[in-house]
């Protein structure tokens, strides 16, 4: 693969070698898997205009995250960012025993990498989280790695929530009885959601949230402690297995004072 500026190789493997996680970059080329017109690489090596870059198939086999042509809702793209539209169910990259149909398979797929090519036009880099049961935006950074995204959510809970609007501030941690779930601990970390009703219902209540933190499963557990766990939601509502839908939806992202919005049903369309 031929490149159009002159950079170390690491840091053109890293950005290129896409299907590979950034972790284990150093380690391939310090075990001589990469090479640059034909000879090994080092990790400082210069790679010019004209160089090729090449990687030994059989030492990335392991690592491979493999591109996958599956269907994406593309929000926005630019130089910088691809904002998607993530369905609940979905995997915003491969883990644990789900290695492929995540978002990030797709996004490789998007950016260039084949089965068979490893190297694509940029690397997908998550800016934020976005749970698996949750649907909605989601930021990936291109050349961008770091940047303060600011979110909006609707859920729609169980219970008739009287109160217009509150806050929950209430710090969070590892629940003792479920290491996937998160409980409030006065040992957990720092967590603040901000909530205000949208519409109200018999039994259930829309609500919007802003989030100052961005703890795992931080609206998730809030609501389940203030007794209005999502609806759907059967890890926080009741303790049973963790659910592939729930009614929670990012729908508005801030990045560098931009803003995007998707699609927000209302408590009568969940």
């Amino acid at each position: 693969m031929a490149y159009g500026v002159t950079v170390k190789l690491v840091d053109h493997a890293k950005d290129h070698l896409i299907v590979v996680p950034v972790a284990a970059i150093g380690g391939l080329i310090s075990a001589g898997a990469i090479r640059i017109g034909g000879r090994i690489g080092a990790i400082n090596d210069e790679v010019g205009p004209a160089d090729v870059v090449t990687v030994d198939a059989a030492a990335i086999a392991a690592l491979v995250i493999p591109p996958e042509p599956l269907s994406l809702v593309i929000v926005h793209e630019d130089d910088e960012l691809v904002i998607c539209d993530k369905p609940a169910g979905m995997h915003v990259h491969p883990l644990g025993e789900y290695r492929v149909g995540t978002l990030l398979n797709a996004l490789l797929w998007h950016a260039g990498a084949r089965p068979d090519r490893p190297w694509g036009a940029w690397r997908p880099r998550p800016l934020h989280r976005l749970d698996r049961a949750a649907s909605g935006l989601m930021a990936f950074g291109k050349t961008v790695r770091e940047h303060e995204v600011e979110r909006r959510y609707r859920a729609l809970v169980q219970g008739r929530i009287e109160a217009d609007a509150g806050t929950i501030d209430a710090p969070l941690g590892r629940d003792p009885a479920n290491d996937y779930r998160r409980t409030i601990r006065a040992d957990g970390q720092r967590a603040v959601t901000h909530w205000r009703v949208i519409e109200r219902h018999a039994d259930q209540t829309l609500v919007e949230l802003a989030l100052e933190t961005g703890r795992t499963h931080q609206i998730r557990a809030h609501l389940a402690s203030i007794d209005h766990p999502i609806v759907g939601d059967s890890l926080y509502a009741g303790g049973g297995p963790a659910s592939a839908r729930i009614e929670l939806r990012a729908f508005e992202l801030r990045i560098g004072g931009r803003t995007w919005s998707a699609n927000v049903p209302s408590a009568s369309d969940q």
